[in-house]
């Protein structure tokens, strides 16, 4: 399984930028929320901003990512009318820690790579959403003490520490995801508009049902529950990043009716219902991460075993190209040789048949009758070694010559239909139906007790297809005693599947079998 990449190729300056545009964007859309909430933070998200950028790059280049990240959030601060000073000192604090955690999680072994295990996803887990949080935000409680900012929410140890906590574990595991090629989802395709359309209802039924039945005291529980079967399909569709903005979304709908009064997270203050919902966010987030991480196992095999598939494919090409150069490798040294050597073995017995008394004549005649039968049947075994007829003559003459040998096929009948059309097809086409002819014939003679065979070849717009059937003892492909298929089975499947067609055996009892092979005209 592949790791995050280890650094960023993009130069300093695009990401200097890019982090200086999305700690102001965070920012505000944080400032957004807390002024929404009367006070009270929900999110931070420019840390986690900061952090992913850092986990992205050499550590070279992480005095000018944090000087950008500082200069943005102290820009966007001023921005809003706060005092300078004070806005440099509390950001400040709300950074300083966010270098340590990005070291810490580089030399962590096993810290940062796809998150498909929960031993990383727990690293990742104590760094950024339990460490990092709670001493990011003491640092900035305890700036505070000297700003204008004394008294107010940043003072608030809890929600401060809440809100850091659930920006990185709603941002980071995101961010991960995305930058990782092997991660799920980059892998399952954009989300279609009717996804989205049944998200966007779905959010719209929680809204109402908190809504109307939210304050109710005994159904709290239900409604804390209510929104786990949306965020379980956003996991099951879109994995971390569509269970990290659900759940954001849910935040900030959950946030909002408290706001006025209604949904099950109402407390006795503001700050308190803040909380609440800070809690049930962060407790949501880390459950989607925990189920995120079965999905990521599961696409994880999926891909192991797509390409262990694939492995095994391009060898059993390979082996079937070897066998076939191994096989022309033998017809030639048989044709060559072997065959030449029992011709001039013939010739030389002529020869001695003149010289010999007419007594002894006979069986010399007879044994060089031997020798060009076993001459005839060398030759005949070269033809099936290398079909070299196929290249000369084409395939339908290469069948013709396969089907109609009587001392090989006995007292079985071999009927050939097959088109012209199938000469004009590609060596390699023509060479897997020649194969598979053979292999069906030898399993024919072997096995099914036949009397008659059949065999098809046509051309068509759509591709080849070879049609092979017989009126044999046939047997159960699933529950016989010849249900686990052979070698002979398995190479005719392999070659099809090498060449990107299909190839079906049915069979049933006393019914013969039929073998259906169909190859594009145009293989992958």
């Amino acid at each position: 399984m592949a790791d995050i990449p280890a650094y960023s190729t993009r130069s300093l300056t695009v990401w200097c930028g890019g982090v200086f545009a999305g700690v102001c964007i965070a920012q505000v859309l944080s400032a957004a929320l807390w002024n929404h909430q009367y006070g009270t933070h929900i999110v931070w998200f420019p840390g986690a901003v900061l952090l992913g950028a850092l986990l992205a790059n050499a550590w070279r280049r992480w005095a000018m990512l944090v000087a950008s990240a500082f200069t943005g959030l102290v820009t966007t601060g001023v921005a809003f009318g706060l005092p300078l000073v004070d806005t440099m000192l509390v950001i400040a604090a709300a950074l300083l820690l966010v270098p340590v955690a990005a070291w810490v999680l580089r030399h962590v072994p096993g810290a940062l790579p796809n998150l498909d295990d929960y031993g990383r996803l727990a690293t990742l887990a104590i760094v950024t959403v339990a460490a990092l949080p709670a001493l990011g935000a003491a640092l900035v409680e305890y700036a505070s003490r000297f700003t204008v900012f004394r008294g107010t929410v940043l003072s608030d140890w809890p929600n401060i520490g809440m809100a850091h906590a659930l920006g990185y574990a709603l941002y980071l595991p995101v961010w991960i995801s995305l930058r990782n090629p092997d991660a799920a989802v980059r892998h399952s395709g954009p989300v279609s508009l009717a996804y989205v359309a049944f998200m966007a209802a779905c959010l719209a039924a929680l809204g109402a049902l908190w809504f109307f039945l939210g304050n109710w005291a005994g159904l709290v529980p239900v409604m804390c529950l209510a929104p786990a079967p949306v965020v379980i399909f956003a996991i099951v569709r879109a994995q971390m990043t569509g269970s990290s903005l659900v759940i954001f979304i849910i935040a900030l709908l959950a946030a909002h009716l408290s706001v006025h009064g209604h949904g099950p997270f109402i407390a006795d203050t503001p700050p308190n219902s803040t909380l609440a919902v800070q809690l049930w966010s962060l407790l949501a987030a880390l459950c989607a991460l925990i189920l995120s991480v079965v999905v990521e196992q599961r696409y994880a095999s999926r891909r192991a075993l797509g390409h262990a598939h694939e492995d095994l494919r391009e060898l059993a090409g390979r082996l079937i190209a070897t066998q076939e150069q191994e096989r022309a490798r033998l017809a030639r040294d048989l044709h060559d040789d072997i065959n030449q050597r029992l011709a001039a073995s013939s010739i030389g017995l002529s020869a001695l048949k003149r010289q010999l008394e007419p007594a002894l004549q006979g069986e010399v005649s007879q044994l060089r009758d031997v020798l060009v039968t076993v001459s005839e049947d060398v030759r005949q075994l070269s033809r099936q070694l290398h079909p070299s007829v196929i290249e000369h003559a084409g395939l339908v003459e290469a069948l013709e010559a396969l089907c109609h040998a009587p001392r090989r096929h006995g007292n079985l009948e071999i009927v050939l239909i097959a088109d012209r059309g199938v000469d004009r097809l590609p060596n390699d086409m023509a060479l897997c139906f020649y194969r598979v002819t053979q292999e069906a014939i030898a399993n024919t003679l072997r096995h099914a007790a036949a009397t008659r065979l059949t065999v098809k070849a046509s051309l068509d717009s759509d591709g080849a297809s070879l049609w092979i059937f017989d009126n044999g003892r046939g047997f159960d492909p699933v529950h016989g005693a010849h249900a686990r298929p052979g070698l002979g089975l398995i190479s005719m499947n392999e070659r099809a599947k090498l060449l990107g067609g299909r190839f079906e055996l049915r069979s049933a009892p006393g019914k013969g079998v039929d073998l259906w092979m169909h190859l594009p005209l145009d293989p992958p």
